[in-house]
């Protein structure tokens, strides 16, 4: 176990590297149909085509008269026209009423435009006595109409797989008659937090125990990014506790995550275990925080190892795991943080060379800037340095680190 420890750390692997390896091992998931109104946040599985029009008839944008635009042409304030009122259309309604030269018919915002007429005056601009109605302006063909099919024609593609369903796309498709949606089966996940140290939260904190904030932080985060938990526990260091519980996920999860139990410990059996039950594929990756990190594979399930250390378990997460969870979605966005451009606040030199950084930074705005401020520069045990910061910024492995003034691009927290 000793001399597996040091071959694993022997030489790091580059972050793109690693995540080229764990590509090629990545399988999509299956489609499932779910009732589009239920389908938020998941992601969309196949190309929708508009098999209508939107809107699938012309209809008033206006509540208004229905008129002949000609009907209208000269009027004024100091020169009305008048036109005969002969009915009303309402929206939903249907109506033989037609609009002959001289006439118009009361109607309201959505109702369907009815024959004879090619626009609509406002309410606003007209004054109706009995059924002789005052018209204050003139319109021209298809004013305050909304042609059949201007939002949508039909035979349109609206929208693509792999993007992550919104209210407003879950309202557009129900515009259209889907009732039903196929979308991408979420990928199942283990999680286990490993240590002799943890204690649960609810209970006592003895002298030197923990509570164990790795589980519930990784569990979010594999539910922000899609995936779904099948189970969350805190497991001693125990060597076949430990094995037990990697083979049995590995009979019904995609997806294993471990935290705590990568490193060169004594009691660090986790690279051990997965050399016996199924293959490493990475041991060690030049990141910081995260460089103890193990990716392994057992059968059809992907292993993912990460440091104990909270803000390492949550890095690591955010640019290895997560992105794996959404290839296996098929989501057409791997990285789903927004990227904010900003001015670095002051120097950030790196410790060393060869190893992609992950800083830390909060925020500010400045004037007409917004200003990158690093809030911690070391330490993966600082859980505060995520919740006082706002985002990441990844200083590459051949810079020497940041300089006062420079642009940098935030990857927001998901």
């Amino acid at each position: 176990m000793k001399d597996l420890k040091k071959i694993g750390f022997s030489k790091l692997t580059l972050l793109d590297d690693a995540l080229k390896r764990i590509a090629s091992l990545t399988t999509s998931t299956s489609l499932i149909e779910v009732e589009t109104s239920k389908a938020l946040d998941r992601i969309l599985g196949e190309n929708i085509i508009s098999a209508i029009d939107i809107p699938p008839f012309n209809r008033s944008a206006m509540d208004g008269y229905a008129v002949r635009a000609e009907d209208t042409f000269g009027a004024s304030l100091s020169n009305p026209k008048k036109i005969k009122k002969i009915g009303t259309i309402e929206i939903g309604e249907q109506s033989d009423l037609a609009v002959e030269p001289g006439q118009a018919i009361r109607i309201s915002t959505g109702a369907a435009i009815p024959n004879g007429s090619d626009s609509v005056v406002k309410i606003e601009d007209t004054k109706i006595d009995k059924n002789e109605i005052s018209f204050y302006t003139s319109v021209v063909p298809g004013k305050n109409v909304s042609k059949k099919g201007e939002d949508i024609p039909r035979g349109t593609e609206i929208l693509k797989s792999g993007i992550k369903i919104k209210a407003s796309h879950i309202a557009l498709l129900s515009s259209l008659g889907f009732n039903v949606l196929k979308v991408k089966e979420k990928p199942l996940v283990s999680i286990f937090a490993v240590g002799d140290e943890l204690i649960e939260t609810g209970n006592p904190l003895p002298i030197n125990k923990i509570y164990n904030s790795n589980s519930p932080m990784i569990s979010s985060l594999v539910e922000t990014y899609g995936g779904q938990v099948v189970r969350k526990l805190s497991l001693k260091d125990d060597k076949a506790e430990i094995k037990k519980n990697l083979l049995l996920s590995s009979t019904d999860s995609q997806i294993i995550i471990f935290t705590g139990g990568t490193s060169v410990g004594t009691k660090d059996f986790l690279p051990e275990i997965v050399h016996e039950c199924g293959e490493v594929l990475v041991h060690g990756i030049a990141m910081r925080p995260g460089s103890p990190i193990l990716i392994g594979s057992l059968k059809q399930s992907l292993i993912f190892c990460l440091p104990g250390t909270p803000v390492a378990a949550y890095v690591c997460f955010l640019s290895i795991v997560g992105i794996t969870i959404r290839k296996m979605l098929g989501c057409s966005n791997l990285d789903p943080r927004i990227e904010i451009i900003a001015e670095m606040s002051q120097d950030v030199p790196v410790g060393q060379m060869g190893y992609i950084h992950f800083l830390r930074v909060k925020l500010e705005k400045k004037g007409s800037k917004v200003l990158a401020l690093p809030v911690k520069l070391k330490g993966s045990g600082v859980i505060s340095s995520l919740t006082q910061s706002d985002g990441i910024v990844e200083i590459s492995e051949e810079m020497e680190g940041m300089k006062k003034g420079d642009n940098v691009l935030v990857y927001l927290y998901p």
